[in-house]
């Protein structure tokens, strides 16, 4: 806490009133069923199809967070005991702590300067230096993955990739032999307070994981392998399903509030940049178009490198100002305690992750929410202006 008073938060779910709830909440009095794969969850799957992904010819499965997704999804691809996951060192602990609890090593590598994601052409450099069983491409603060390009990479390499798009459920698409965890976070543009998505064109695997979801049980109620409890609850249901009637609305906002910030980034770009956010996907066959667009879930902006000011004193600045921001994936994943001893893979196979510690140094996530006014953008982005510029950092020739 900074102990200065927070007048603009960074984050603010939008979440269904009580009111949009309660005629959901009241069919649970009817049917008394409140887990267990229950209607509500099933009417939230096929809506969730339909909206986020308008077909259903991708499979997906519900659970109780996004961290479940990604474990469930792991355990799917049927890999050993002990197998190697390349994920990026940019990303959130959840991505890692799956890795781990499915018996997994996790192996750190390098993102990409402009877009802060590891991408198939980096994936293919590492296996040059290391192989590795699996790869868990990360969509860095929601910003969407070319789940063609993966697809290709899959073909390739005959190597498993399974998308960790936490913050990204309906903008993230999914390809063939492209697997895709999301998360329901109510920190989330789509949130339901806790839950998960996984997603994928294989009905198999997320069979299985639907039987991992449920204590590893076969639907004649025997154990065939180890499992856990991973289902969404009717409650949480009932949420997803008020959300799923709020989701135009929501998209809208953001829509606005991100138009507001690149309004005021093109008149004051000396100091900042911001994420490299595309959808190109170089689709091959059975890629999923999907509907929404891609609003994004986070402003991170990367200070410019001739600035001398350190990330943290930027941070500490602004919330004298009253602005509330976010180091994001500060540190990386490499620099945690936990996973110092593991292994990582950077430019020309060294163990330098000169990027990642690059942007730890560099990127703060503004406030964005759906309650911001265009004022409170104002004011953050003149805040900022005046915390680089009143410390004379650099001269400006740009």
């Amino acid at each position: 806490m900074s102990g200065y008073p927070i007048t603009i938060p960074y984050l603010v779910p939008d979440m269904p009133a009580a009111a949009e709830l309660l005629p959901f909440l009241s069919e649970l009095d009817d049917t008394r069923w409140y887990s267990n794969f229950g209607p509500l969850a099933e009417r939230l799957n096929n809506q969730i199809k339909e909206t986020h992904f308008r077909t259903h010819t991708v499979h997906t499965l519900l659970c109780n967070s996004g961290t479940a997704a990604l474990e469930l999804g792991l355990k799917a691809l049927n890999l050993k005991p002990g197998s190697q996951i390349l994920i990026p060192s940019f990303t959130f602990p959840a991505s890692a702590n799956a890795v781990e609890n499915c018996g997994f090593i996790p192996v750190f590598c390098d993102v990409d300067p402009v877009s802060w994601v590891l991408t198939p052409e980096i994936a293919k450099a590492a296996l040059g230096y290391l192989d590795f069983d699996a790869v868990l491409p990360v969509a860095a603060l929601g910003r969407p993955l070319p789940a063609g390009e993966w697809s290709r990479f899959f073909a390739e390499t005959k190597i498993p990739v399974l998308i960790d798009a936490a913050p990204a459920l309906g903008t993230q698409q999914v390809a063939e032999n492209v697997h895709v965890a999301y998360s329901m976070h109510a920190t989330k543009a789509f949130g339901v307070g806790e839950g998960g998505v996984l997603a994928s064109y294989d009905g198999t695997l997320i069979q299985n994981a639907r039987r991992y979801s449920n204590f590893g049980m076969d639907s004649t109620g025997m154990v065939v392998a180890a499992g856990t409890n991973a289902k969404i609850s009717e409650y949480h249901a009932a949420v997803g399903l008020a959300q799923i009637e709020r989701w135009q609305n929501l998209q809208l906002k953001r829509a606005r509030i991100e138009m507001a910030y690149l309004n005021f980034h093109r008149v004051s770009a000396d100091f900042w940049s911001l994420q490299s956010y595309s959808d190109s996907s170089g689709a091959p066959d059975r890629l999923v178009s999907l509907p929404s667009r891609n609003v994004r879930s986070a402003m991170p902006v990367k200070l410019h490198d001739d600035l001398k000011i350190g990330i943290k004193d930027v941070q500490a600045l602004l919330a004298t100002k009253g602005i509330e921001t976010r180091l994001w994936y500060n540190p990386g994943l490499h620099n945690h305690g936990r996973w110092q001893h593991c292994r990582r893979i950077g430019a020309d196979g060294k163990s330098i992750l000169t990027v990642v510690d690059h942007l730890n140094n560099r990127v703060i996530g503004l406030p964005f929410h759906n309650f911001l006014a265009e004022s409170d953008i104002r004011t953050v982005v003149h805040g900022l202006w005046q915390v680089l510029e009143s410390n004379k950092i650099s001269a400006l020739t740009r």
